[in-house]
C-alpha cells in the first residue's frame, strides 16, 4: 500500500511540474472550458499555447486555464473577436517565449495577466480596437527581448507597466 500512494504522489508530481511538450492550440471555447478534465494536473505547459478562435465570436473567457502557471513556449493570442479580458490566466507567472496580443476586438485590458512577473520573448500587442488600458501588467519586471505596442486606437497611455524595469531589446509605440 505504501508503494502505491508514493507511486501516485510521484506521478502526480510529475504531472503537475510539466505537460504539453508540443504545445496546444485552443480554436473553441468548448477545448478551453475541456482543458481541466482534458489535462488534470497540467500547470505548467512546456510547449507553445495558442488561444485563436476558428469560429467568430465562439471564445468568450479562459476560465478554465486557471490552473497554469508557466508556459514554456509563447502565447498567441489572436483574433478572438467577443474576448473582453485575459482572465482566466490569472496565475501564470512566467512566459518562455513571446507574449503575442493581437487583432482581439473586445479586449478593453489585459486583465487576467496580473500574476506575470517575467516574460523570456518579446511583447508585441497590436490591433486590439477596444483596448483602452494595459492594467493587467502591473507585475511584469522583466522581457527578455523586445516591447512593441501598436494601432490599439483606444489606447491613451501606457499605465499597467509601472513595475517594468527591464526590456532586453528595443521598444516601439506607435500609431
Amino acid at each position: 500500500l505504501l508503494l502505491i500512494i508514493l507511486s501516485l504522489s510521484v506521478f502526480g508530481e510529475l504531472s503537475a511540474q510539466g505537460c504539453l511538450p508540443n504545445g496546444i492550440y485552443f480554436t473553441s471555447q468548448s477545448q478551453i472550458d475541456a482543458f481541466p478534465a482534458d489535462y488534470p494536473g497540467c500547470t505548467q505547459i512546456l510547449g507553445e499555447v495558442v488561444i485563436q478562435e476558428s469560429t467568430s465570436g465562439n471564445i468568450t473567457h479562459l476560465d478554465s486555464l486557471s490552473a497554469i502557471n508557466s508556459i514554456g513556449g509563447r502565447l498567441f493570442v489572436n483574433n478572438n473577436h467577443t474576448l473582453p479580458n485575459l482572465s482566466g490566466l490569472d496565475n501564470l507567472t512566467t512566459i518562455g517565449g513571446d507574449l503575442t496580443v493581437i487583432s482581439n476586438n473586445a479586449l478593453t485590458n489585459l486583465s487576467g495577466l496580473e500574476s506575470l512577473v517575467s516574460i523570456g520573448g518579446a511583447l508585441d500587442v497590436g490591433a486590439n480596437d477596444a483596448l483602452t488600458s494595459l492594467s493587467g501588467l502591473t507585475n511584469l519586471t522583466s522581457i527578455n527581448d523586445s516591447m512593441s505596442v501598436w494601432a490599439n486606437d483606444a489606447l491613451t497611455s501606457l499605465n499597467g507597466l509601472d513595475n517594468l524595469t527591464t526590456i532586453g531589446g528595443s521598444l516601439s509605440v506607435r500609431d
